[in-house]
């Protein structure tokens, strides 16, 4: 055997290698190398040949004891080598000349370019996490999301793409249903709702059969979600003899993991009002664990500051865990909150951990108009509560039954009411104006008059002013029919016959218990409020019958039994009136819910009444400015509409060519974004803008259009993972692992790897056409003979020192 593996290593050592002509796809090679044209098989070299030369150089010299032994082995040596060389002549060695064209093969390289992509992963396996930081060049893994540690992985200088390049033509492709081609990584943007590997591979089996793939490299965390199977979408590329190799990225380890879900408001607050947030928290594989959510506050840019915290435990996989903060905010100003879940040391994700808003809280006093017709015992009790239960609330109250001398009730820092306000510049002095019992002749002398006031509430409404109405035996709202108010209300009013009042005891019941609108929400834990209203109250004694509530219209309480054909009774309700908002209470016996409290729960309930109305002024910063977007949560890479009605100081359309808004994110500069004109009115513009990063935004129009300006409009926006992409929080390895073994030749590799893949894949030997072949002899040549003549004169000289010529 060892013959074989000398005459090997010659044909290794002797062989050329030649590149002629190099193009991107084909090259023309030639390659010479060391053949025997006559060579035995290797069992007569190994048993025969190489032997029999050794022992005719032994044999020859062996037997000359007078020799010296190194002279002996020396000329037996040269004996066996100038037979050796006969030998080898004999074989007839001779260089093979082939030339021939190299087909340079395609690798696909398709990545997910989803919208799980942006999750960031801590990697608690140590030597996942070890591996990777190498691979990456980075030192903490879980400030980087999985997109951005794929392209430092594979377009490093000299990594995995460049190690391909030199064997394949490489192609990039993003996907997130159909691959699309791309010129680098750079251009991934991770907002896709959905992950369609199935179709993904399907779609881009056309452009592997008409090109010459050898691979397709799958770069994904493997959670499809949506369209086709993928693993039968893999068994077609066996079909073209095309390898499908995935290269998992994410965290490749059950998930454990906490996701926080910012609250969806409020965004408007006044100074000494209790907030409540309500954060849910998805849990995975952390059932019974206790957990610590913590609000922080940033003031106008200000450092973060701890405002509250909260203990909740965990509930099981996938179950929504409610957390309530609340927090009375004492400084007014523009907040950006923190919302934090304290992160477990097993955590597979950490970024999800945290949700930001914004908050503008205000200082501005709320000011209220009551206007009631007698001194029943609403009127008293809603009037003492308006003056009382609230700083931030001033109230002037006109009572129309009252002498000239009556000095009406009032806030201290507003002078009492001689009569009825009736211009629009005195009623837009309010936020909220709320009717009780009051005639329709009590608001004007002439019926031309009362449609004239009338008119004047509804345009307070449209401009974002709140009208609260309380019903009464005399007027309120029987006598209004035909009138504009009847527009206002948030209920349907029954037929005149059936609109009797009912004498009746009951305790209403919330619309929505599980959810409780915030007027009627008198304790902020759910289950408590519930049972407040369901067993905490006395019985109100009278009620008003209505239809139902309007289209839109929130119903807050109803009858507890007292049903027609569209449910049950509305004995409170509210609605949207386009900017303002209306309630309508269909009793006027919410003073009864002072027993046995006081004023504990019904002090509060006219609060929140009121806070609510007038929150279509505290969201407005200036009237003539009105911006609206058609969405308040987007998936990423959505877009949104932005709206806005400009005037000018003279409150008529502003005209110009276009406006310019900014959008403020959580973190880094304002970003200027431009409107143009509408066709719809003088004075509107919009835009549409595509957002792809998750978080809160603030569209904002600026004072002077300066980014210092003061704020004269404000719409928020929360942009978010799509559910779906968020469900499960780790790589899917066996589903990576199952795709690839439905190809021919396939694998899956962690990310952390893909290095040590390019290079067997670029160890590959490409497709080659053979164009000609020629021989070129060397055993009759002038330098074998040469060489045989060499070792003889060697050895003849050898034997003449030794006295053997």
């Amino acid at each position: 055997m060892i013959a074989p593996i000398l005459i090997d290593a010659i044909a290794s050592a002797c062989s050329l290698q030649q590149s002629v002509q190099q193009s991107a796809q084909h090259s023309l090679q030639t390659e010479e190398t060391l053949r025997f044209l006559a060579l035995p098989p290797a069992w007569v070299i190994g048993l025969i040949v190489v032997p029999g030369i050794v022992l005719f150089g032994w044999w020859t010299y062996g037997g000359l004891a007078r020799l010296e032994r190194p002279t002996r082995i020396v000329l037996g040596t040269l004996r066996a080598i100038a037979v050796a060389l006969c030998v080898v002549l004999l074989m007839q060695p001779a260089y093979e000349r082939v030339r021939y064209t190299e087909l340079k093969g395609q690798v696909h390289v398709l990545v997910d370019d989803s919208a799980s992509m942006q999750r960031k992963d801590t990697y608690p396996d140590a030597e996942d996490a070890a591996a990777l930081r190498t691979a990456a060049g980075v030192t903490d893994l879980a400030t980087h999301t999985r997109s951005e540690l794929v392209r430092k992985v594979l377009d490093r200088a000299g990594g995995p793409l460049d190690e391909l390049r030199k064997a394949y033509d490489v192609r990039l492709f993003r996907f997130v249903r159909k691959p699309l081609p791309a010129r680098d990584l750079s251009e991934l943007a991770a907002a896709g709702a959905r992950t369609w590997l199935g179709d993904a591979l399907d779609l881009h089996l056309p452009a592997v059969g008409a090109a010459n793939v050898d691979t397709v490299v799958l770069v994904s965390d493997g959670r499809n979600n949506a369209g086709a199977d993928p693993l039968e979408a893999a068994q077609k590329y066996r079909l073209n003899d095309t390898s499908i190799v995935t290269v998992g990225v994410g965290d490749p380890n059950p998930p454990r993991n906490v996701r926080l879900i910012g609250p969806p408001g409020p965004k408007d607050a006044l100074i000494g009002e209790e907030v409540a947030f309500e954060c849910v928290l998805d849990a995975e594989r952390l059932a019974g664990r206790p957990i610590t959510v913590n609000l922080e506050g940033s003031r106008d840019g200000g450092p973060f500051r701890a405002l509250v915290s909260e203990r909740a435990t965990l509930a099981e996989d996938h179950v929504p865990q409610v957390v309530r903060l609340l927090f009375v905010f004492e400084e007014s100003g523009d907040w950006t909150l923190r919302f934090r879940a304290e992160p477990f040391p097993e955590e597979t994700s950490t970024d999800d951990n945290e949700a930001i808003r914004f908050l503008r809280v205000d200082d501005k006093k709320l000011r209220v108009l009551f206007v009631d017709d007698v001194p029943r015992w609403e009127y008293r009790y809603l009037k003492n509560a308006l003056l009382r239960v609230d700083g931030a609330i001033l109230a002037q109250c006109y009572l129309c039954d009252a002498t000239r001398s009556f000095e009406q009730e009032h806030s201290e820092e507003l002078p009492p009411l001689r009569e009825i306000p009736a211009t629009k510049a005195e009623l837009a002095q309010y936020d909220v104006i709320l009717l009780g019992d009051v005639p329709p002749e009590r608001l004007a002398e002439t019926e031309e008059g009362v449609r004239a006031w009338l008119d004047l509430l509804v345009e307070f409404v449209e401009n974002g002013g709140g009208a609260g109405f309380v019903w009464g035996p005399r007027a309120m709202p029987e006598r209004y029919r035909g009138t504009p108010l009847v527009d206002l209300l948030p209920v349907v009013l029954e037929e005149p016959n059936d609109a009797r009042p009912v004498v009746e005891p009951f305790v209403p019941v919330l619309g929505n218990p599980a959810q409780p609108h915030e007027i009627v929400l008198l304790k902020r834990d759910p289950a408590n409020n519930r049972t407040l209203w369901e067993r905490g109250f006395e019985p109100i004694e009278i009620h008003y019958p209505v239809q139902q509530g309007k289209a839109g219209a929130r119903v807050l309480l109803e009858h507890p039994t007292e049903k027609n054909r569209y449910g049950r009774r509305v004995i409170a309700a509210t609605s949207p009136f386009p900017r303002g908002h209306t309630f309508f209470l269909a009793t006027d016996e919410t003073w009864r819910w002072r027993k046995p409290y006081g004023e504990k729960y019904h002090d509060p309930f006219w609060r929140n009444v009121v806070r609510f109305l007038a929150s279509g002024r505290t969201s407005r910063r200036d009237a003539r400015f009105v911006m609206t977007l058609d969405k308040a949560t987007i998936d990423t890479g959505a877009q949104v509409e932005v709206a806005l009605i400009a005037h000018d100081t003279e409150m008529q359309p502003l005209l110009a060519d276009q406006i310019a808004v900014f959008l403020r994110r959580e973190r880094g500069p304002l970003e200027r974004k431009l409107l143009r004109p509408t066709s719809l009115e003088p004075g509107t513009y919009e835009g549409r803008f595509t957002l792809d990063q998750p978080g809160s935004y603030s569209f904002l129009v600026l004072d002077g259009d300066r980014d210092n300006g003061d704020v004269l409009a404000r719409q928020d926006l929360l942009v978010k993972i799509p559910d779906r992409e968020l469900a499960d929080s780790s790589q899917d390895k066996a589903q990576l692992e199952a795709i690839s073994r439905q190809s021919k030749d396939g694998r899956y590799v962690f990310l952390a790897d893909a290095m040590n893949l390019a290079q067997d894949l670029a160890r590959r030997r490409p497709v080659s056409t053979e164009v000609d072949r020629a021989t070129r002899p060397i055993w009759d040549s002038t330098w074998s003979l040469l060489a045989l003549i060499a070792v003889l004169a060697a050895e003849w000289l050898l034997r003449k020192r030794a006295r053997l010529v």
